[in-house]
């Protein structure tokens, strides 16, 4: 101890300072005395102050270590756990758990959406604002015979269960009988001896003492059946998830190289595929609870087998924020999700209410199923101001389209299946005795051949000179507009009709197929390929008005092939099998395949393989733009239709290539010239151009030959300045005197 002495003080104040004791039981008397050290209070403060210092860093220095070790324990079981949830094992229980929550979240719904009968209700409220009084009663009692039915399902569990008791007790009162009738039997199995009711009673004891073991351990491990209980529960929701396929999992958790071959269109099934389409408004209400909320009244009809069995269909009405268009955008991916192809889903606003998506799914591989017959094989006719039938939707309805007032263009690859619906459409025209039709084919092939009893005109082989008389053909219609048109005046008509036209020949229909238009419009000269696309869009824009229609095909769509100006004005487009977006853009117009309206999916046919050979992506062909599948005719079938065809037109047609154009050069010449004055010979080259653009010697015409052929008829123009004037007089000296011997019958020079 210390002493203090303060002499003010009388009495020193005593500080014990901390020190270790040994036992004062065996302390001996000659304990050695520690020598005491006499401190001031202000020292002995400092010195508490530094002991306590040292304490705490201690104890920092602890806490340190202790945190330390903390966060590499945690970061250690993290890279483990991670370790873990990476390995085989670990993607395997998480695969399998997520297919749980997933089964287990499809039940709650399924369930939820049976107590709340939200189709039911849905389907009220509908009729109500539709003001059908007579559906919404029928619908309100359905929906309480639906609480009555679970009423009276809840009333018979309870019966059940209180039968089941009593059952039970019947069965334990007969237990007790059999047991002791056999201990009776028991009894008198002593031979020897006299019965004894001991034995009766030990039979008695020892079944009654089994029973109460079998239900005392039920009683104690009742954990064990409650376990079981689980376990089926569990697996049946397992089970569940697992239905839905690998769509419903994360992408890292999928089975790679394993793909989901088929996928049922169950509620739950479409509602976890919408999730996944990136369409975010949409997703935020799905997550919100959405569609089985009671307020959403959503399921307008619930995933169901369409008429047929080749097709789900389904309508959902959509939440606000999230159209049936944004739906459509994503429909590649939503049909990856649903495990289809693009050309297998079709997503379409509902006709009577535009906020609900019209889903319709065809199961796999019906889009490559054989067509149905063609409905007029056999029997029947047309009319072209009503339409021609070319196919069937993916619906299974017979596709008839409009063909009045309409023009078409056909493109996709070698074995598309685009000449096929060409044929499907000229087979209709072959049975309108009103139609005349003409084909020019720039290839040699079979396709048309069997057509020829009903061909105005036909014309194949891939030459300049067909070319040329393709054009001239052009020209010739292109002129007949005007006498078209004059006769829709004299017989005081907007526009041809039928009773019009089956009276005045001038006025029938034509349609006119150009097949590998690639050759008539890859024209050398830019120039006069500008002139022919404006000729063609002219006509082409102007012709249907009067009963021509126009139908172009091409494997290989490109602004050459099909220039822009002229896609512009095309009514009824179709697209098979194609290679990439901008093509398929080129066919059925800008931005289609980033709308949906895509062929890319498509396939031609192979050595093997038909594939989606006829299948053809379509605009103008039916109310929106969708898949049809074209009538496939063989050549027997087409030459059956074309029989009937001559048939009703009096008999077989001989159809006959377009004669060339011929033109004289001095009649001509006698036009372009007026007056008196010599002409240039590059003056002439340019009018004769001018008078007639589509004459190829014209469009070939040079001064030097120009020149060189008026030698010939005997006018040979000086050469003044390099200019070759030539002199109008001669020209129509020439001229008249070449009428003169033509009217005489002689020959002409």
């Amino acid at each position: 101890m210390t002493i203090d002495h303060e002499p003010e003080a009388d009495l020193a104040r005593v500080h014990y300072l901390p020190a270790h004791r040994a036992d004062t039981s065996t302390v001996e008397a000659d304990t050695e005395v520690i020598e005491a050290e006499i401190v001031t209070e202000a020292e002995y403060r400092a010195r508490q102050r530094e002991l306590a210092i040292e304490r705490y860093r201690g104890y920092r220095n602890d806490i340190v270590t202790v945190g330390r070790g903390t966060r590499t324990a945690v970061r250690w079981t993290m890279q483990k756990g991670r370790d873990c949830a990476d390995s085989p094992i670990g993607k395997f229980a998480r695969r399998h758990a997520t297919y749980f929550t997933k089964g287990v979240d499809a039940e709650r719904q399924r369930k939820k959406a049976e107590r709340g009968q939200a189709d039911a209700r849905a389907a009220r409220a509908r009729a109500l604002e539709q003001n059908d009084l007579e559906l919404a009663a029928r619908l309100n009692e359905q929906i309480q015979q639906t609480r009555h039915t679970r009423v009276d399902a809840l009333t018979k569990w309870v019966e059940l269960t209180w039968s089941a008791g009593k059952k039970a007790a019947l069965a334990l009162v007969i237990a007790l009988g059999v047991a002791l009738v056999a201990g009776v039997i028991n009894g008198f199995g002593h031979w020897l001896g006299a019965w004894n009711v001991v034995d009766v009673l030990h039979t008695l004891g020892s079944i009654i003492t089994t029973t109460g073991t079998i239900v005392g351990w039920s009683v104690a491990h009742w954990w064990a059946f409650v376990l079981a209980g689980l376990g089926v529960w569990g697996f049946r929701r397992w089970k569940d998830g697992q239905k839905l396929g690998e769509q419903v999992l994360p992408a890292h958790l999928r089975q790679t190289g394993k793909r989901v071959a088929y996928v049922e269109l169950t509620e739950n099934a479409l509602v976890t595929a919408l999730t996944n389409i990136g369409v975010a408004r949409l997703s935020a209400a799905i997550k919100e609870g959405w569609p089985n909320r009671d307020t959403d009244h959503a399921w307008v009809r619930p995933p169901m087998m369409a008429e047929g069995g080749k097709a789900y269909t389904a309508k959902l009405r959509l939440p606000m924020g999230a159209g049936v268009k944004d739906v459509a955008k994503a429909k590649d991916l939503l049909a990856h999700n649903l495990g289809c192809r693009p050309q297998e889903l079709f997503v379409d606003p509902d006709e009577d209410d535009p906020t609900v998506m019209d889903l319709y799914r065809l199961e796999p591989g019906v889009l490559r199923e054989p067509v149905d017959p063609y409905p007029l094989l056999t029997e029947g006719t047309t009319d072209f101001f009503s339409g021609f039938p070319v196919g069937m939707s993916p619906r299974g309805t017979v596709v008839e389209t409009t063909v009045w007032e309409r023009n078409f263009v056909f493109a996709g690859r070698m074995g598309s299946g685009k000449s096929t619906m060409i044929k499907a459409l000229l087979a209709g025209a072959a049975l309108d005795p009103l139609v005349d039709i003409d084909v020019f084919v720039f290839a040699d092939n079979f396709d048309f051949d069997p057509l020829a009893p009903v061909l105005s005109t036909f014309l194949k082989g891939d030459t300049e000179a067909n070319v040329q008389a393709c054009l001239e053909h052009i020209k010739g219609l292109q002129a007949d507009l005007a006498v078209r048109g004059q006769l829709l005046v004299k017989h005081g008509i907007t526009e041809v009709n039928r009773e019009v036209a089956a009276k005045e020949p001038g006025l029938r229909p034509r349609i006119v197929v150009i097949e590998e238009c690639q050759a008539f419009f890859r024209q050398d000269d830019p120039q006069e390929r500008k002139q022919l696309v404006n000729l063609l869009v002219r006509f082409y824009s102007a012709a249907r008005k009067y009963g021509i229609v126009l139908v172009f095909a091409t494997p290989n769509p490109s602004d050459q092939s099909l220039p822009r100006d002229l896609m512009a004005v095309t009514s009824n487009k179709a697209c098979g099998a194609i290679d990439d977006k901008a093509r398929n853009n080129i066919v059925l117009g800008e931005k289609a395949h980033e709308n949906g309206i895509s062929a890319l999916g498509l396939k031609a046919k192979t050595k093997d393989k038909l594939n989606d050979c006829g299948t053809l992506m379509t605009s103008g062909f039916m109310d929106t733009p969708g898949v049809v599948r074209s009538f496939y005719l063989t050549p027997e079938d087409l030459a059956g239709i074309a029989a009937r065809g001559a048939e009703l037109r009096g008999g077989a047609t001989t159809p006959a290539a377009p004669e060339p154009e011929v033109r004289d050069l001095v009649e001509d010449l006698t036009t372009v010239m007026i007056g008196d004055d010599p002409v240039n010979a590059g003056d002439l080259v340019g009018a004769l151009r001018g008078l007639a653009p589509g004459y190829k010697p014209y469009r070939e015409l040079t001064k030097t030959k120009l020149v060189a052929a008026l030698a010939e008829l005997g006018i040979k123009p000086p050469s003044t300045g390099n200019l070759y004037p030539v002199d109008p007089v001669t020209v129509r000296q020439l001229h008249a005197a070449r009428v003169a011997q033509l009217e005489q019958g002689g020959p002409t020079a």
